[in-house]
């Protein structure tokens, strides 16, 4: 027998094809030569599965415990790319935009990364392993790289880096992108069925750890979340279980004076309370779930843990966790309860206080008296106070829902109300609108009305609230006063004509007077001078009563006692009324005097009784429309004490505080309209027939009423008589009356030098002819200034200076008291047809009109003293 040795293969291979070799022992040689090489790809293809499979399994023990998910993938990454390994392991992230974002890597050959883009979309590009993966789901395979028509894009860089085999898988975690495992080798053929599948399962283990990665962090974060929000949290937050607190917040331990949280944990829920036995449920409820609790939020007396309390509002919940793991330590079992706590002391104060304001509001809207009213924007009464209730007669729950047009406004106004009311919203109304208001009786009253609108944050209106003040009274008093001021003005013009006409006159008469001394009795020119003189006379009585209106005739005020007065012109006014008509009078024994001119007030109550009569007797002839009395038609004179007070003066603002002496005269006449008592002090104005009066009488008692710093009222009704009062002020001393000193018979004639001082030419000229007959020498000057020149010069030469009270440039009183300064002792005469008042420092006063003889009288009497 032979024994052939063997070496290598190659040495067999040269054996057995030796030609000198027999065919069997060829036979056996070619059969011991493929052996050899089965067994050697064999072995290297063990070594080759084992190492991969170790490489996957290694993988799988690293993944385990790892809860990062950037961690699991590099740790996929660079275990597969060992030595032994892959020459390259990527993982990819479809992006939306196309592209394939490469999220790690490891390897050898991780240029293959940057050579070319990798995309998952339908270009070149998209169409290697890993875009197709990616695209559709499926695990793609390359074991010839260098032939394969997907891998064109990657050929020429993929043979530098020795690449010739790829696989990629795709890796599912829910609910993100799209990744794809991607494994490149460096032999052909490297990813057989089995080595696929292994890689895939790989990929699925990879795709879990993901996913337990994400719902870790997850529920890391929402842990850290809900730790964030219960510290951050800034109401208290306690944790309840088991009767045990088990958790507590920052909060809670800062409103209950702890320093730390954790000093609460294990505790009692009740020590919050500051008396549990008297919030009885409250403490329950902090122990157990009651499903029978009609409400889960208590306001309570919170306990501090230095046994300090605070107001406190409490809510409690509870949620079953009986088949929950319980994870809190010590271990409690049953349902959780979480209790919030609040501090509630400064809301409490604010609450109280608003309350307290509101119910302020709420009085101040019932006693202020003004009408408050809420509106809706279409006019509707939403709200109403107690004054508005009071006004209107209404009720606020029977205006509540009505429009204030249709209610309260008359339907004359309702139209200009309307378009006031829309002003109103569009912001172009106007402040203090005035609009009449008819009350449920049927009264009207004028209003005046201020608005404002309520908007919402868009700037819509909500409602309008009205505040109306009642000017009816004011109105009233407003045309009161009109009413005083037009007779002021009308009081001023009377003075005016009468000042002029009294200078007229007094040139008449004195004309007339002159005229009568030349005319012998028996012409025929005597009787109409005397007839004119009466005319004269007449014009001149007329005259004073405009004087009296205007406030500006001569009077002597003095301490008088008006029982006299009224007794007297009662006497002589009851002797010649019609016998059908009462004269009554009624005097109080405790009568003040008043200051008054006794003349003056035998005028005043003479014309008040006159005026009586006449609307007695218009009554009586049937022409008046009075209701027809139970009695006599009478006249009612009073006189009384009367004090004045804040409140009567602001009813009547022309009066004024103080003592007066009142008196009144009454009829139960034909009595008169509301026209009519606005006119019936004006002069000259007259409801009389013609020839029966002139208009002067009551204005006259007006005018003398003013002069002596009084008013009249008037108070009369159509058809049942007229009332007027009229109030003197109280004297301040008693003055007894003098007798009147007899007259005695003085000369008219005279040699003295008179300076007469006169704007009207025509009365100087007169004067100066009057006095000149009567001896006297007259010396004239037309103003004040030219009088005070010529008296400087020629002081010593005049004797008597008359002087006009009304003139240019300078006044007679300005005029006296010049003359005064010059000479103390000098005698001077004031004229006018105004009041004397003033006129102390004159020797003597001459009303105008005057006649000859009493310019001659008072002249003589002044140079005589």
């Amino acid at each position: 027998s032979w024994t052939v040795e063997l070496g290598s293969p190659q040495e067999a291979g040269r054996w057995l094809t030796d030609p000198g070799m027999e065919p069997i022992a060829l036979l056996v040689s070619l059969l011991l030569a493929s052996g050899f090489a089965l067994t050697d790809r064999w072995f290297r293809l063990r070594d080759r599965y084992e190492a991969r499979f170790r490489l996957i399994s290694e993988v799988d023990r690293s993944l385990i415990g790892v809860l990062e998910e950037d961690r699991i993938l590099s740790i996929v990454c660079e275990v597969l790319s060992r030595r032994k390994g892959y020459r390259l392991a990527w993982i990819g992230s479809g992006e939306p935009d196309g592209s394939v974002r490469v999220v790690k890597h490891a390897g050898e050959a991780g240029e293959l990364l940057s050579a070319v883009p990798v995309r998952w979309d339908d270009t070149p590009e998209g169409g290697g392993p890993t875009g197709l993966t990616l695209r559709t789901g499926e695990t793609c395979v390359v074991n010839r790289a260098g032939s394969a028509p997907c891998f064109a894009p990657w050929k020429g860089i993929a043979a530098e880096l020795g690449l010739r085999s790829a696989v990629s898988v795709r890796i599912e975690p829910n609910g993100q992108q799209p990744m794809a495992l991607s494994i490149y080798a460096d032999a052909r053929s490297a990813f057989d069925r089995l080595e696929v599948e292994a890689v895939s399962a790989l990929a699925h283990r990879i795709g879990t750890a993901i996913e337990s990665a994400r719902r870790y962090e997850f529920f890391v974060s929402a842990k850290r979340a809900y730790d964030d929000l219960l510290r951050a949290q800034r109401d208290g937050v306690i944790l309840v279980r088991g009767k045990r607190i088990v958790r507590a917040n920052p909060a809670a331990a800062a409103l209950l004076g702890y320093n730390d949280e954790d000093e609460l944990v294990g505790r009692d829920p009740l020590l919050i309370l500051r008396d549990p036995e008297s919030d009885a449920a409250l403490a329950r409820l902090l122990h157990f779930a009651d499903e029978e609790a009609e409400r889960q939020e208590w306001g309570a007396e919170i306990r501090r843990c230095d046994g300090s309390s605070f107001s406190g509002e409490v809510a409690v919940t509870w949620v079953p966790r009986e088949d929950r793991q319980a994870t809190f330590v010590p271990n409690y079992s049953g349902p959780l309860g979480m209790i919030l706590l609040r501090d509630v002391t400064l809301r409490k104060k604010v609450l109280e206080d608003l309350c307290r304001e509101r119910d302020f509001s709420a009085k101040i809207l019932d006693i202020a008296e003004v009408l408050v009213v809420e509106l809706t924007p279409c006019g509707e009464i939403l709200l109403c106070n107690r004054r508005f209730e009071e006004v209107t007669g209404y009720a606020s729950g029977e205006a509540a829902g009505k429009r204030m047009a249709d209610l309260l406004i008359p339907e004359t106004s309702q139209s200009s109300y309307e378009r006031a009311f829309a002003g109103v919203l569009s912001g172009q109304g106007a402040p203090g609108i005035e609009y009449p208001l008819v009350s449920r009786t049927g009264d009207e009253r004028l209003i005046v009305w201020n608005h404002a609108v309520m908007r919402d944050p868009a700037g819509h209106a909500t409602s309008v609230i009205a505040t109306g003040t009642d000017a009816t009274e004011s109105r009233r008093l407003e045309q009161q006063i009109i009413e005083m001021q037009k007779m002021e003005a009308v009081g001023t013009l009377a003075g005016g004509v009468a000042h002029d006409f009294n200078n007229i006159l007094t040139g008449i008469l004195c004309n007339l007077d002159l005229a009568r001394k030349v005319i012998p009795p028996e012409s025929l020119a005597a009787a109409p001078v005397q007839e004119s003189i009466k005319a004269s006379e007449r014009a001149a009585h007329m005259i004073c009563q405009l004087l009296d209106f205007s406030r500006r005739s001569p009077s002597e005020r003095r301490p008088i006692d008006l029982r006299k007065v009224v007794h007297e012109v009662v006497h002589l006014f009851a002797q010649t009324i019609d016998k059908r008509i009462e004269v009554g009078t009624y005097v109080g024994q405790d009568l003040w005097h008043a200051d008054a001119d006794p003349n003056q007030m035998h005028q005043v109550l003479m014309n008040l009784c006159v005026n009586a009569r006449d609307a007695i007797m218009e009554c009586l002839e049937g022409k008046g429309e009075a209701d027809t009395p139970h009695g006599a038609y009478r006249i009612q004179v009073f006189a009384g004490n009367a004090s004045i007070g804040e409140e009567y003066c602001r009813m009547y603002p022309y009066s004024r505080p103080g003592e007066f002496v009142l008196v009144s005269i009454s009829d139960n006449g034909s009595g008169m309209d509301e026209a009519t008592q606005r006119r019936v002090f004006e002069p000259f104005f007259t409801t009389k027939q013609l020839g029966r009066g002139t208009g002067l009488g009551l204005s006259t008692v007006y005018g003398i009423i003013k002069q002596h710093d009084g008013w009249i009222n008037l108070d009369s009704q159509w058809g049942k008589g007229t009332t007027f009062r009229a109030y003197l002020p109280r004297a301040t001393e008693r003055q007894e009356e003098k007798p009147l000193a007899d007259e005695t018979v003085r000369p008219k004639t005279g040699v003295e030098t008179v300076l007469l001082v006169d704007d009207e030419e025509m009365i100087r000229d007169l004067a100066k002819q009057i006095l000149q007959l009567h001896g006297y020498s007259v010396f004239t000057a037309s103003d004040g200034q030219e009088a005070i020149d010529f008296y400087t010069q020629r002081m010593n030469g005049i004797d008597l200076v008359i002087l006009d009270l009304t003139m240019p440039h300078l006044s007679g009183n300005e005029v006296l008291t010049r003359i005064r300064n010059l000479n103390p002792r000098a005698k001077i005469i004031l004229s006018s047809g105004y009041s004397s008042g003033g006129t102390s420092l004159a020797s003597a006063f001459l009303p105008k009109p005057y006649r000859a003889d009493a310019l001659v009288n008072v002249v003589r009497e002044v140079l005589d003293r």
